[in-house]
């Protein structure tokens, strides 16, 4: 896809946005950064130049630098802020304590695997923060999205150049590709399209202009169908669960173009997308087939450390570095794998976080008066919905190529909330004023004789 100059171009539009991000605005290093998330094959690239694996917090290092010289909060307020605080504390609390159920030191060093997944994983929080701080109206909100759009699209037209002249009359794992999603793997890539997807069908959903609603469905019909040759059974249905979520709550049309694509267009699909969705189930007896039925007793596997520590867990980020019948370093179901290592609490203070999410960007869609705003709630709400389906059969929310675009969109709808509020704020400002001229505009009465 590239080649040549770009990996040192790159580079030095790193040190480029870390210096203007310091001394002239923290967007910059937004707008760099943004790009770059889905796309870690790509940040592959500057590992061999100093500093080069360290992009991204280098990156956030300089907007943080920004913030603070301006004289901005770097954790401005936010409809997550408190429950944030609770997880990051709870989550560290369990890294110490999964310290000792591993018998590795506690993790206190920089260089502590341990310490280093978690830090990683605390990162996509703080990019909520960093964006809400950074972005302030919604020019920037739109050029953001334009970034976001454009950096899927180039990583789509990699994946489609990679399968395009593959044989697909028969199934084969050979097949698979994880295009630019690097160990995220073909899973998490079909994850992310599937997100994506939904993303954009909202915001198409709410979308006035022509040039900007045919690039949406454009573009989401393109990720659909990389999606379709991704052979990746959880990316499927969390598209079909977030395709009947925005049809039902926006789009009842989408139930029509559903049904069409089930009478017509499920015959023309690949022989090999149709043999990996029936393969789930032997026809003849019934029985899992062997990717399935593996996920199955690595659930019950997980489940019996879940029984013996069933209140906090093992500690977070302990399954990987603890021993198993298998050598799978993953439950391959989030849900599962939260409940093994941090327990009955820790899963709940996540689906805490996972509806927060939702219902933040969902009561924005219905609270905006403007339509684009509105779209930027609703994609949000879209995005949850496909997540939560999608990490029912793996990890898909440690990962900051398939997940960090959700943590995007949240902060720019946190920002978006508080410009609805200040617009609301002004409408009523408005209306009180008009009323008190309008009091002052009407004739008096004539009084009654002898009234004083």
């Amino acid at each position: 896809m590239f080649g040549g100059l770009s990996p040192i171009l790159l580079y030095c539009g790193g040190i480029l946005a870390f210096l203007l991000s310091v001394f002239w605005n923290p967007i910059a290093g937004i707008y760099y950064l943004v790009p770059l998330i889905p796309l870690q094959t790509v940040r592959y690239w500057m590992m061999a130049y100093p500093l080069g694996k360290s992009v991204v917090d280098i990156t956030l290092l300089g907007i943080v630098i920004g913030l603070v010289r301006q004289r901005q909060s770097i954790f401005p307020k936010t409809p997550w802020s408190r429950l944030l605080c609770i997880y990051g504390l709870f989550t560290y609390a369990s890294l110490c304590v999964g310290s000792f159920y591993v018998n590795s030191p506690l993790p206190f060093s920089p260089t502590d695997p341990r310490f280093l997944d978690w830090k990683d994983y605390m990162t996509m929080p703080l990019i909520l923060f960093l964006v809400t701080a950074a972005v302030k109206d919604k020019r920037q909100i739109k050029f953001l999205l334009l970034l976001m759009c454009l950096s899927v699209l180039m990583m789509d037209r990699n994946f489609w150049d990679t399968v395009a002249g593959r044989d697909f009359s028969q199934y084969s794992t050979d097949l698979q590709s994880e295009g630019s999603m690097g160990y995220a793997g073909v899973n998490g890539f079909a994850a992310f399209d599937a997100q994506f997807t939904m993303f954009l069908l909202a915001l198409a959903a709410f979308e006035r202009k022509r040039l900007w609603w045919l690039g949406y469905t454009a573009l989401a019909a393109f990720t659909g169908l990389c999606l379709m040759y991704c052979l990746s059974r959880g990316g499927y249905l969390a598209l079909a669960v977030g395709w009947l979520f925005l049809a039902a709550v926006k789009q009842r049309k989408l139930l029509v173009f559903l049904l069409l694509f089930y009478l017509v267009g499920v015959p023309l699909v690949p022989n090999a997308v149709r043999e990996r969705v029936l393969m789930t189930y032997d026809a003849s007896d019934g029985e899992l087939d062997h990717s399935s039925e593996t996920r199955v007793n690595l659930w019950e596997e997980a489940m019996q450390s879940f029984e013996a520590n069933p209140l906090t867990g093992t500690g977070f980020d302990t399954y990987a570095y603890s021993h198993h019948e298998t050598s799978y370093r993953d439950t391959h179901n989030f849900f599962v794998k939260a409940l093994t290592e941090t327990g009955i609490a820790g899963l709940a203070i996540f689906l805490w976080l996972l509806w927060k999410t939702y219902s933040t960007g969902y009561r924005l869609s219905r609270r905006a008066r403007d339509p684009f705003l509105a779209s930027l709630g609703l994609g949000l709400a879209c995005w949850v919905v496909c997540s939560v389906v999608a990490n029912f059969f793996g990890d898909r929310w440690h990962y900051l190529q398939v997940n960090g675009y959700m943590w995007v969109i949240a902060g720019l709808v946190a920002r978006a909330w508080t410009i609805v509020e200040s617009e609301d704020q002004a409408a009523r400002e408005d209306s009180a004023t008009d009323g008190e001229d309008g009091d002052a505009a009407l004739p008096l009465e004539p009084q009654p004789a002898g009234a004083i």
